[in-house]
């Protein structure tokens, strides 16, 4: 609700600060990087607010976590696989309506396998989302900013000094390169699927105690 929300910007300011003493152009930071402290803080205060909340307000927190979660790792994924076989399709020649709608419906099942009711796949839902119109290649950042997100509040739970002893730098240099060079400075290698899964493994930690929470194996 709204102390995650608030956690969120406050991830934002917390780059911010961090970036001010770069100049103009150091300071601007690529989309895959721009969540990376607000997805952290937000998890951070998420998880202490879990750790002191009753019963019935940790299934509220848990809830809106996995909600934000579900429909940036499963629909983005649904988004980015239609853009870029929009992208590789688009090629030779026009596509037709059909043709989008198909690749629509494709990308939806593969993303969402038997968790979305055949009834509600939406075909025509490249015409409602403004982003695919703009120049750029939109739907991949989301869904690894959250996983870096994730995927660094975990290397944080591993080692907690070692972490806060390189964090600040991190957040300051993300406008100084890409996100593979900028985690390898850190320790990190997101070319390896093991960091991947860890980011996956907070996600899917929650899922658990929500299901304990409301009685479901």
């Amino acid at each position: 609700g709204g102390v995650s929300t608030v956690a969120h910007e406050l991830g934002h300011a917390y780059h911010n600060l961090n970036l001010a003493p770069r100049t103009m152009l150091q300071r601007q930071t690529p989309m895959t990087l721009a969540e990376t402290a607000s997805i952290f803080c937000q998890t951070l205060v998420n998880q202490a607010a879990l750790r002191q909340a009753e019963a019935q307000e940790q299934i509220l927190i848990l809830e809106g976590a996995l909600q934000n979660a579900c429909q940036v790792v499963v629909d983005i994924a649904s988004r980015f696989l239609f853009e870029q076989r929009v992208f590789e399709k688009r090629l030779p020649r026009e596509l037709s309506i059909d043709e989008f709608n198909d690749l629509m419906l494709q990308a939806q099942r593969e993303t969402y396998g038997d968790g979305l009711d055949p009834e509600v796949l939406h075909p025509y839902m490249w015409a409602l989302k403004p982003h695919y119109y703009s120049s750029t290649f939109y739907n991949y950042p989301y869904m690894f900013g959250l996983l870096f997100g994730l995927g660094l509040y975990a290397r944080y739970q591993d080692d907690p000094a070692g972490f806060k002893a390189g964090y600040d730098d991190l957040l300051s240099s993300t406008g100084l390169g890409n996100a593979a060079e900028l985690a390898d400075r850190f320790g990190i290698d997101t070319r390896a699927p093991d960091f991947w899964r860890s980011s996956l493994d907070v996600i899917r930690a929650d899922i658990a105690r929500f299901e304990s929470l409301i009685g479901q194996p």
